[in-house]
C-alpha cells in the first residue's frame, strides 16, 4: 500500500476504504452467498463505515488535521478486529498519512 503525498490522494484511499466496508456488508448480508462468518461483525463494520463516512466528510471540507500524532478514532477498532479486517492495511496507511502528515 502506498503513502498519499496530497490531501486529494488521502481522499481517494479513504473512498478506497469506503468501498471496501461497504462491498464487505454487502457480502455480510447475502450469508446464502457463503460469507456467513462475516454476519456476526456487521455491527463492527457499520461503526468502521461510519467513522470513515465522517473523516471524508471532513477531508473534503479541509477541515480534517494531518500529522497531528494521534491515531484516527476508529483505530481501536479496527487493531481489535484486524483478523477480520481484508483490508487492514489501507487503513493503516490511512491511519499513518493522519498521524505523519504527508
Amino acid at each position: 500500500m502506498y503513502q498519499p503525498k496530497t490531501p486529494a490522494q488521502y481522499l481517494e484511499l479513504v473512498d478506497q476504504a469506503i468501498f471496501e466496508v461497504e462491498d464487505l456488508l454487502r457480502c455480510a448480508q447475502d450469508e446464502e452467498g457463503g460469507i456467513a462468518e462475516f454476519a456476526s461483525q456487521m455491527p463492527v463494520y457499520q461503526e468502521l463505515l461510519e467513522g470513515l463516512k465522517a473523516l471524508r466528510t471532513a477531508v473534503a471540507a479541509g477541515q480534517h488535521a494531518f500529522g497531528v500524532k494521534q491515531d484516527l478514532p476508529f483505530m481501536p477498532l479496527v487493531r481489535q478486529w484486524r483478523s477480520r479486517i481484508p483490508f487492514y492495511t489501507l487503513l493503516g496507511s490511512l491511519n499513518t498519512a493522519h498521524k505523519e502528515g504527508f
